[in-house]
C-alpha cells in the first residue's frame, strides 16, 4: 500500500492575494497548504509543525525574511519575492522565484522538493 501522507507548505506571505494563488496552486501539488502572513505568525506555525517545505516572501511587514530563514533551519524553503537576492549559504533555498513569478518554475521548485524529501508522488494530485 502505498504512503498516503500528504505534504505540507507553510506559505508565508503578507499579500491576501498571493498567498491565496499560492495555497490554490501548491494545494494542486496535492499538499496541505498552512499560510502565515507576517514572520512572527510563521514562527508560531513551525512551534506547531515541521513543513515539508516552505514558500517565504523576504519583504514581510514584522521582519526581514533573511531573518526567519535562521528559524527554518534544514526546511528546503523556496523564495517568492520581488527581491530575489539572497547571499550565498543562507538556509536550504531550492528555489528563488522573482515576483511575478512563473507557475511552472514554482512546480518544478515543488517537485524538487518532492524527490528530495520522497514524498508519495501522487498523493492528493488530479491526473491530467
Amino acid at each position: 500500500m502505498a504512503d498516503a501522507r500528504r505534504c505540507t507548505i507553510l506559505v508565508v506571505e503578507d499579500d491576501a492575494t498571493i498567498s491565496e494563488m499560492l495555497r490554490i496552486l501548491l494545494e494542486d501539488e496535492g499538499c496541505t497548504i498552512v499560510t502565515a502572513s507576517s514572520g512572527a505568525a510563521a514562527i508560531i506555525e513551525l512551534e506547531q509543525l515541521r513543513p515539508d517545505l516552505v514558500t517565504l516572501d523576504l519583504n514581510l511587514p514584522d521582519m526581514d525574511g533573511l531573518q526567519l530563514l535562521t528559524h527554518l533551519g534544514d526546511i528546503p524553503t523556496v523564495i517568492v519575492s520581488a527581491r530575489a537576492y539572497v547571499p550565498r549559504g543562507q538556509g536550504n533555498i531550492i528555489a528563488v522565484l522573482e515576483k511575478p513569478f512563473d507557475v511552472t518554475r514554482l512546480s518544478e521548485a515543488v517537485e524538487t522538493a518532492r524527490e528530495r524529501l520522497a514524498w508519495p508522488a501522487d498523493a492528493g494530485r488530479s491526473s491530467a
